[in-house]
């Protein structure tokens, strides 16, 4: 961040801002730069020379009349937005309209949400210590997902920076109008519980366009989409206040609490969630990284929850204008991701009779029946990323209520096969370990085969446990 700045708006507002009342708050903090007793603004002065980004982050918010949200957290990450472009180290741009899988395939369009716009690297801009996601009303076509009538940006921190727990905090504004979607959130880094929402998914603040006057927090868990739950709560504002204005939205997370926050306001906690066959606190017991997004149209505020309004965009574009993001870790806490003995499986059918249960520990396919192929039932790890000249070991438990083959391979993205090894399980558990050479950097999916793997396979309605998988 740009110090220098901050420290001359501190400077500038020093004489305004330190009263007897407020000596008190600052030596809280403990910013007795003099060393004379007291905290008075020839500390705040001092500061310039002395403070480290976190004191001068924490001194800011003093100045500019904002509680000091800092007591009891260190911050660890943060942008202010101070530059004159996007910080590339700390975010990425996720583009298009459609969602993919760990290949690039396409696998739903609107997001998942049917949601109408368009997302590019050309709707987001850093000026004046803001950054400002633009939606726009502006024919777009792309060469594979069509033709778009509107435009925006959604920004993500996925292997740059995500936390377990702590406090995450977002300063932002957005305009009004029906069908606008600004939202702060957060997903799992490695979605080691499974599929969305089984790991879980953090809403911050959403914000609907056409009633700006409130916003809401939410949390997504339980099992696999559709069998999936929520829970949320609703903020309002003050009578002539709302998302247009700027506000301070925070959630602070412990292992068994979240607490959402509006400028300092708390309005609601949560601590009753689950993922399905997982020990509390799962799935909010791991890293989970940041999203920034203005989505436009779609389920939440769409209309009839899909269209987008053109009347909102007659004025031209709207702006999601975002002041800093700041994360904090609670001081003394030892709350980190929990260790996972057996990595999740996902679950490929084609033609077969099956379903897939991940468990602490380990998982269990029920098979039904076998299909046709050898990967008409299939469990699979996918976008295992390996660098050249790299060996990884892949070892597991396995077994099966009657005995039969199964084939586990590790292939690339064109399924070329780094491993392939047919392998007999039988009633009584059995430890399997291979070593996988890698010649090239790529993301390597690993799979279980369990479908009509050779003629004599039995036919029969059975289980396997695949337990302890792990890849190192």
């Amino acid at each position: 961040m740009n110090t220098k700045k901050l420290a001359a708006a501190v400077i500038s507002a020093a004489a305004a801002a330190v009263t007897a009342a407020n000596m008190q708050v600052l030596s809280a903090i403990d910013m007795d730069y003099t060393n004379d007793g007291r905290v008075d603004a020839f500390d705040l002065i001092a500061a310039r020379q002395n403070a480290s980004q976190e004191e001068l982050l924490r001194l800011n918010d003093f100045v500019l009349g904002k509680p000091v949200t800092s007591d009891g957290y260190t911050l660890i990450w943060s942008d202010e937005f101070d530059g004159s472009s996007l910080d590339k180290d700390k975010w990425s741009y996720e583009l298009g309209n459609w969602k993919t899988d760990s290949k690039g395939n396409y696998i739903t369009n609107g997001w998942g949400n049917n949601e109408q716009e368009f997302y590019t690297d050309s709707n987001a801009t850093v000026s004046g210590g803001v950054l400002t996601i633009a939606a726009r009303k502006e024919s777009y076509t792309d060469p594979v997902q069509g033709s778009y009538d509107y435009t925006s940006a959604r920004l993500s921190s996925q292997y740059k920076f995500s936390t377990c727990g702590g406090r995450i905090e977002v300063r932002a504004r957005c305009d009004s109008g029906k069908s606008l979607w600004p939202a702060i959130w957060m997903l799992p880094e490695d979605s080691v519980y499974g599929g969305w929402a089984a790991s879980g998914e953090i809403d911050i603040m959403e914000g609907w366009g056409s009633t700006p006057e409130k916003i809401c927090g939410t949390i997504h868990f339980g099992d696999v989409w559709p069998n999936n739950t929520y829970l949320t709560s609703d903020y309002t504002f003050a009578e002539g206040d709302s998302t247009e204005n700027w506000h301070t939205y925070a959630v602070e997370w412990d292992s068994d609490e979240m607490r959402w926050f509006v400028d300092d306001d708390l309005y609601s906690t949560q601590s009753e969630w689950y993922s399905v066959n997982r020990a509390y606190p799962a799935p909010f017991d791991q890293d989970f990284y940041l999203l920034l997004n203005l989505a436009v149209g779609g389920h939440f505020d769409g209309i009839d929850g899909i269209y987008a309004d053109p009347a909102t965009f007659a004025a031209g574009e709207k702006h999601f204008d975002i002041d800093y993001v700041r994360v904090y870790s609670k001081n003394g806490s030892s709350f980190a991701p929990t260790p996972q003995t057996s990595q999740a499986l996902s679950l490929y059918r084609e033609g077969a009779e099956a379903g897939l249960t991940n468990k602490d520990g380990c998982t269990v396919a029920h098979i039904a029946t076998l299909g046709e192929k050898p990967y008409s039932v299939m469990g699979l790890i996918e976008s295992k990323h390996v660098t050249a000249g790299e060996e990884r070991t892949l070892s597991f438990t396995a077994q099966s209520t009657v005995e039969r083959p199964i084939t586990v391979t590790v292939e690339d993205a064109q399924y070329t096969r780094y491993l392939d090894e047919t392998i007999t399980l039988s009633t009584e558990p059995k430890l399997f370990s291979f070593t996988v050479p890698f010649s090239a950097d790529m993301d390597a999916d690993i799979k279980f085969l369990m479908g009509k793997v050779s003629n004599d396979t039995p036919n029969t309605e059975h289980d396997i446990t695949l337990s302890e998988i792990q890849w190192k």
